[in-house]
């Protein structure tokens, strides 16, 4: 469904984890134990500014946070609108990969399952699962954000943006999944956002495809910065671009597709 989402079960994180610890190991031998957030967050900010040193401290944060948050997020919206469970978001770590400049993957300690009861994982109303979804990962954003914060200044409304973009795109994966109607889509949107705190924070644009009907993309409700980097670009919703010319780079792109 989406390949580079890589969520596991794992070990317990180690929030005491020493940042500076450097042992001779075969690296091909030995997986890597998840990272805590807030070591997580140091190394991909660290690598950020190696690898795209000309981005500046904006970009670093806001692209730090993204590749933080989004895998969760994603999860955690699978398992409510598709599989009808609330996924247990406590304690969780990543997976970062430095010399990429990413994070490969997210842990969820055996222990967050172990203590879950059934009633929080299965047999929910979807809207009660997406208010005890949203309430966990409200509490997943404000660690990320102070880890994130403990090393470059991120404003919180820009993070909020960030999860709520997240979210709506989540909701995109699924919608041909659980073949949901744009309408329903949309609403399924709103509520997700009402239980974040975040109504009003992101959207949908609706555009005109190639067979001469209509779909839905994402509204951004902040833009990623990526053109701060070399070689970087606006997407074709970047919220910085007029409407209109994303509307025209969307459909010129389903054109091609289309094609």
């Amino acid at each position: 469904m989406v390949p580079s989402l890589q969520g596991r079960c794992g070990v317990d994180v180690d929030v005491d984890v020493d940042v500076h610890v450097d042992v001779e190991v075969d690296a091909e031998a030995v997986i890597a134990p998840p990272l805590p957030a807030a070591v997580a967050a140091e190394r991909l900010v660290a690598a950020l500014r190696a690898r795209d040193p000309q981005a500046g401290r904006a970009y670093w944060a806001l692209r730090a946070w993204s590749r933080l948050v989004w895998q969760p997020t994603y999860a955690s919206v699978f398992a409510v609108e598709l599989a009808g469970g609330v996924l247990p978001l406590a304690r969780l770590g990543w997976d970062v990969d430095v010399d990429e400049a990413d994070v490969t993957g997210f842990a969820i300690p055996a222990t967050g399952f172990a203590a879950t009861t059934p009633e929080a994982t299965a047999g929910a109303t979807a809207g009660s699962g997406r208010a005890k979804a949203a309430a966990q990962l409200r509490t997943l954003s404000a660690t990320l954000l102070g880890a994130v914060q403990a090393t470059l200044p991120l404003h919180p409304k820009a993070a909020r943006r960030q999860l709520a973009d997240c979210v709506l795109a989540a909701l995109l994966r699924v919608q041909p999944i659980a073949r949901l109607a744009d309408d329903a889509l949309s609403d399924i949107g709103a509520d997700w956002l009402r239980h974040l705190g975040a109504s009003g924070e992101s959207g949908y644009l609706v555009f005109d495809t190639a067979p001469g009907t209509s779909c839905l993309a994402l509204d951004r409700g902040v833009c990623c910065l990526d053109d701060r980097r070399a070689g970087g670009d606006m997407c074709n919703t970047c919220p910085r671009l007029p409407r209109a010319e994303r509307l025209r780079r969307l459909g010129a792109l389903d054109l091609r597709n289309f094609a």
